[in-house]
This record gives structure tokens, C-alpha cells and sequence, in this order.
């Protein structure tokens, strides 16, 4: 209990009920204080301040008249509980021989015991590891315990009245707190060392008056986590949670009861506004609701064990879902439930472009599979659609191994030529003496082994239809001349004849080399190379629509089960491996790593190590970068460069997580924060 007198200062400054401002005045400047206490014989009635004096003078009012005062004060016994009263501004202290022993305003009061108590916390919590800051408004330390110095590593001498904000590291926004928000469990770091704590708005009389943050070292929270039985059911929800970053985790009893809901809420999906909607209701409500085939929860369930499905709804929606038992002492207590939404985009929500996307898949089920969740593609996607009822010359150029096929093909089963001969021809697969015959055709006797009743050309063949040329880039510059001519002229000439033939064709080129370079170069016609590029796109690399990872590899993983009679999955480790790498083959590797996957995977469960060794374990497929700088640049992106390079360097040496932050001897937080980064896409995410 704090008591009045552990608050109250002594009285000094006194004047008496007939004395005059001037006399107030000279107390006032006596005792240096802004307040004095007035006095009628031996009671004391109330008090006056300087600035009450300085009013009356600046209302005209004399110096020599009878003092003024306030009387919204009481008096209170000593030894009583420090409380704080309504519409009182002064407390003066009383003993048992109702002697007056000290004063004190209420704000002063607050102050000092907000003190007293955050003292008596920091003594509780000495030695606990438990650090306590507190700063105000404009985020100036004012208190820091003895445990924060000893987390921070800094006397608090030098950091009181520092701004703790520029200090911290942190994803969120302390102003957020200012505003009256609490922020529970979050992760920060100051000084290279990381942090978890909470952060609450400091309520003085209703009116937040400041922030004070609770916090430990990381490392010691997670040991304490582990060791402490009574959070074993939180550790566990945790632990099957690990790297679910971009995944809905539902948390289930035994029973089917919905404990919790947590990670990126599939708000669209279900149909409700917040993840506490769902919280207390029975999880076969919803799989009921939406017609979710197979019921992961039973699958779980009645297996015993870890398990993964395809889900799809009623309305073709598919989800991603894995759904881990946690038991104890060999009973059931909980489902963790893993969701990711893989079901195509149906738009922005704005009316032309959700009808644009809408027509988009409408074209997806007409021609060749494109898979994505991507906005990149989804913009790409709607663009060709728009393109495709025209007839204009397309140029698709990206990558090796990007799809730029798979986008032609939909070109032309958006367009009002889908049901017309689509005919594609891969440029660089046709030996140069053959390529003119086999665009053009040729007429019999044209050449030795020609067929006797001459044959029509791809040109032909593609007739009011579509023509798609690959690999455009590789044609040589004769055949560039004559195919000039024919897009210029829409006529050709058999090879051996003499008839011109006209022809009605909807060209797309595609080509992964940068052909206004060739132009420049002397290996590309610039006449061609301008008559192609009338509606240039450009295919994005995978590393830069690491959304589409997942999905993509999930359709490949189908396809392969399907193809080789598997039942083979993905754990969750193992799709953040996956999207953590950069994919320098793209579309064309991913599918090719997935079968690979698929076919050497001794279990059925594709886990993180394989993955890892699948795709870093490769001696000589990547050339490995020496950890030295040979440039000059900033020295935070150097230490960053060199990091990933020595997480590269001990992934391919060790093939697993823990061993990495074994031997580079950092926490495992660590290397997942890491892969993190590189899985948003960041500068190094080819590490």
C-alpha cells in the first residue's frame, strides 16, 4: 500500500487569509514555489498559485488588495491508502493530532505513484529477465529497470529521455499504441539483440499519457516457452504454425470446436468479416456450409497422423490443406489445420476488371492450364485478353522456361479464332535448308525427296486460324527477308512454284532472347524485328510472382501422383524451401524439380531436406560465390551479401535448418527470418 505520506512534500510557502497579493507575492518568492497554502488562525482553507496572482495583476486588479485563493482541496490522514478524489486538485496530509504534515497536488500524486509502483514492479521483477521501459508521447525514455539495462546493454543514464522509437527495431507501429492499441508478443531488437514483448498505452485519468513496453531477450522466451508444462498447448499450436506465413491456421479440439484462428484470414472464402466470427463454433459447420471434399479434420482424425488434401467447394474454390494431430500422453487434444486459398483470381472487386478476370478464366478452361495467384499474371492475363479479340501482332518475350507458349496458346482460345487451326512451330528446332518449305510448303519435284504431291506449309495450315512462331530469334537473316514479305504482302509462294497463295493469319512470336540488342548487332532484321513488335508483353520471370510457387507446384505434384499412381505431398517446410529459391529455369525447372521430387521421395511426405538437397546439393549445377567483396558498396548490404552467402554455402554442406544454425551458431529464428526475406522476394532471394 502507498500511503499519503510517501507522496506528500512539506509545507513551506504560507500565507494567511488577510494578507495581500504583494505579500503572497514576496512567500511565493521566498521559498522559490509556484504555490503556497493559505492559512485562518491555525486551519488551513485553501491555496493559491503564482499564476492566480498574475491573473489579477493582468485583470488590473491591485497588489495591495486581499489575497484570492482556491478552496477545491481536503485534508486526509497520513497513514490512509493514497486514493484520488473527484474535482479536487490539492491533498494536505494530517497526523493523529490532525496537525497538518504535507501537501501535495493530484496531478504530482499521480506522478509519484506511478513511480512508486513502477519501482515496486522493477523490484518483483529483479532478476526475473524481464525488462520494462517506459516513455511518453513523443517516445522519450523516462524509466527503464534494471533488467532493460541489462537486456539493452545500455546504462540507463545514457538512454533516458532518448528516443526509443528510432532505437527499436520492429514491424509495427508504436503509434498505434499511442492511440490507445496493445500490441501482445511482439518481436523487436535494439542493439543486435532480439526482443518479444508487449507494448500498452499508459491511461492516466482516462487520457493515455505514455507507453510502456514489457519485454525479454528472445532466446530466453523460447527456452522459457519449452520448459514452462502450463504453456505446453500454446508451444504446440506454435510449433505446428512454424513458417506458415502466407496460410489461414485454424486450431480444433478433439471435439471439432474452433479454438483459434490465426495467419492470413480467408475473409472471401468464408464469408465472414473477422477470425473471432469463427471462434467457438463447430469446424464441420463450415465444411457443410461451403461442400469442402475430402473433410480434412476427419481425415486427421481417424489416421492418426499428419495429412494433406486438395480440397474443393461447391463453387470449384480449391484450398491447400494439412492438417497436423497434437496429442498428450497419447490422447487427442487438438487439430492444427493449415489453409491456403489456390483457387484462380476472379478480380479486383471494381466492375470492369472483375469482368475482365471473370472472361480471363472463362478463356483459362477453353485452352491450356495457366496457374497462378499472382497479380502480376492476373494484369498480364487481361491484358492479352483485350489483345486477343484484335488481330494484331503479338511479340511475347521472358525467359527460357517461363510459359510464353501457354500465354500464346490462350491468346488464341481468348480470340474469335478459337475454333481455327492453331499451329505452333518452334523456330530453332527446324534445320535452316528445311525452314523455308516447312513455313511456306512446296510444290512436287521442288526438291530431291520432296513427297510427289508437294505439301502445304505451316502458313497454310494455320489459314484464318493462328500461327505461333517460337524461338523467333533463331530464324536466319534469309528466311527474315521472306518473312517480312509474307506478314507485309499476307500472300506466299510455295517453294518450286509460282502461285502466290493468300493467306489469312493471326501471328504470335515468342522468343527468350533481347532481339532490339540483335538488331543493333547486325543479327536481326530491324524491318522484322519492328513488324513483330506491334504489342510487345513481357512474361515475368517466376522469381518475381513468387505467389504462383505454390500453386504451380502443387498442379505438378497432381499431375505427377496422377501419372505415376503416388499419393505423394508437400509438407509446409518443404513449399517454403521451394518458394525461398530463385528459379533461374523458372516454370519449366519447377515442374522438372516436382517430378524429380515425386520419383526418387522414398516416403510419402516430401520434407524440407529433400527439397533441399533436390535443389542446392547439386555439385557444379550453380557457380558458388567467394565470400570477399570485389566492389565497392554500403557497408550493410556487404555484411547482408556475406551472410546469405555463408547460410548458401552451409545449406549445400549440411542439407538441414538445424544443422545451419548449429554451425553458423545463430539461433534457428534466425535462418527462418532469413528465408523469409529471400521467400518475399527480396534483393538476395537467390541465396
Amino acid at each position: 500500500m502507498i500511503a499519503w505520506k510517501d507522496i506528500v512534500r512539506p509545507i513551506e510557502a504560507v500565507i494567511y487569509k488577510s494578507d495581500c497579493f504583494q505579500q503572497a507575492i514576496r512567500v511565493m518568492r521566498e521559498h522559490q514555489t509556484d504555490l503556497a497554502l493559505v492559512k485562518d488562525d491555525d486551519n488551513y482553507v485553501g491555496y493559491c498559485t503564482l499564476s492566480l496572482l498574475l491573473d489579477h495583476i493582468g485583470d488590473g486588479g491591485q497588489i495591495d488588495e486581499t489575497v484570492t485563493y482556491q478552496t477545491d482541496m481536503i485534508t486526509v490522514p497520513e497513514t490512509s491508502e493514497a486514493e484520488f478524489p473527484h474535482n479536487i486538485t490539492l491533498i494536505v496530509s494530517e497526523n493523529r493530532k490532525q496537525e497538518a504534515t504535507g501537501f501535495v497536488t493530484l496531478e504530482d500524486a499521480r506522478n509519484k505513484m506511478n513511480a512508486y509502483r513502477l519501482k515496486e514492479l522493477n523490484e518483483m521483477l529483479h532478476g526475473s529477465g524481464i525488462g520494462i521501459v517506459k516513455m511518453n508521447l513523443h517516445y522519450e525514455i523516462e524509466f527503464m529497470n534494471e533488467e532493460a539495462e541489462s537486456i539493452l546493454g545500455i546504462p540507463s543514464d545514457f538512454l533516458l529521455l532518448r528516443n526509443y522509437k528510432t532505437l527499436l527495431t520492429m514491424e509495427k507501429d508504436l503509434d498505434q499504441v499511442a492511440q490507445g492499441e496493445t500490441m501482445i508478443n511482439v518481436s523487436s531488437s535494439f542493439n543486435f539483440k532480439e526482443m518479444n514483448g508487449n507494448f500498452y498505452p499508459l491511461r492516466i485519468d482516462g487520457k493515455i499519457k505514455g507507453i510502456v513496453h514489457i519485454f525479454s531477450l528472445k532466446e530466453a522466451f523460447e527456452k522459457a516457452v519449452q520448459e514452462l508444462d502450463f504453456v505446453r498447448n500454446i508451444y504446440s499450436d506454435l510449433h505446428a504454425v512454424y513458417a506458415s506465413s502466407q496460410e489461414q491456421i485454424i486450431v480444433v479440439d478433439h471435439s471439432g470446436k474452433v479454438l483459434r484462428v490465426a495467419g492470413s484470414f480467408l475473409e472471401n472464402f468464408w464469408g465472414i468479416e473477422t477470425p473471432e466470427d469463427m471462434v467457438g463454433n463447430d469446424w464441420g459447420r463450415y465444411t457443410e456450409e461451403k461442400k469442402m471434399e475430402p473433410d480434412i479434420f476427419n481425415m486427421c482424425v481417424t489416421q492418426r497422423q499428419k495429412v494433406s488434401a486438395l480440397q474443393t467447394t461447391d463453387l470449384s474454390e480449391k484450398l491447400w490443406s494439412v492438417a497436423t494431430p497434437i496429442y498428450h500422453e497419447g490422447q487427442l487434444e487438438r487439430v492444427v489445420i493449415l489453409l491456403r486459398n489456390i483457387s484462380e483470381k476472379k478480380g479486383s472487386g471494381m466492375g470492369e476488371n472483375r469482368d475482365m478476370s471473370e472472361q480471363v478464366a472463362e478463356a483459362n478452361q477453353l485452352g491450356n492450364e495457366v496457374v497462378y495467384r499472382s497479380e502480376k499474371i492476373e494484369t498480364l492475363l487481361a491484358e492479352l485478353h483485350r489483345v486477343a479479340q484484335m488481330n494484331s501482332t503479338v511479340l511475347l518475350e521472358g525467359e527460357s522456361g517461363v510459359g510464353k507458349e501457354i500465354f500464346a496458346n490462350n491468346i488464341h482460345t481468348s480470340s474469335p479464332r478459337h475454333d481455327q487451326p492453331y499451329i505452333r512451330v518452334n523456330c530453332g528446332a527446324i534445320p535452316e535448308q528445311l525452314i523455308e518449305s516447312e513455313l511456306f510448303g512446296y510444290e512436287r519435284g521442288a526438291f530431291t525427296g520432296a513427297d510427289r504431291n508437294g505439301k502445304a506449309g505451316y502458313f497454310e495450315l494455320a489459314h484464318n486460324g493462328t500461327l505461333f512462331l517460337d524461338e523467333v530469334g533463331e530464324l536466319p537473316l534469309n528466311m527474315q527477308v521472306k518473312l517480312l514479305r509474307v506478314l507485309q504482302e499476307k500472300e506466299i509462294v510455295r517453294v518450286g512454284g509460282t502461285e502466290t497463295i493468300s493467306i489469312n493469319v493471326r501471328l504470335i512470336a515468342a522468343t527468350n532472347k533481347d532481339l532490339e540488342h540483335m538488331v543493333q548487332m547486325g543479327e536481326f532484321r530491324e524491318d522484322l524485328y519492328y513488324r513483330l513488335n506491334v504489342i510487345p508483353f513481357q512474361v515475368p520471370p517466376l522469381r518475381e510472382r513468387k505467389e504462383d510457387i505454390f500453386p504451380l507446384a502443387i498442379y505438378f505434384l497432381e499431375q505427377f501422383n496422377q501419372m505415376y499412381s503416388f499419393q505423394k505431398k508437400f509438407t509446409s517446410e518443404a513449399i517454403d524451401v521451394l518458394e525461398a529459391y530463385e528459379w533461374p529455369g523458372n516454370v519449366r525447372e519447377l515442374q522438372n524439380i516436382v517430378e524429380r521430387l515425386i520419383v526418387l521421395s522414398q516416403d510419402d511426405w516430401v520434407d524440407e531436406d529433400i527439397v533441399v538437397k533436390a535443389l542446392y546439393g547439386r555439385s557444379g549445377s550453380t557457380k558458388e560465390e567467394k565470400p570477399f567483396a570485389v566492389e565497392i558498396m554500403p557497408m550493410k548490404e556487404a555484411v547482408e551479401k556475406l551472410e546469405n552467402e555463408l547460410i548458401r554455402q552451409a545449406i549445400n554442406r549440411y542439407k538441414t535448418a538445424t544443422k545451419v544454425s548449429e554451425v553458423l551458431k545463430v539461433s534457428p529464428a534466425t535462418i527462418s527470418r532469413r528465408m523469409k526475406k529471400w521467400k518475399g522476394g527480396g534483393e538476395n532471394a537467390n541465396v
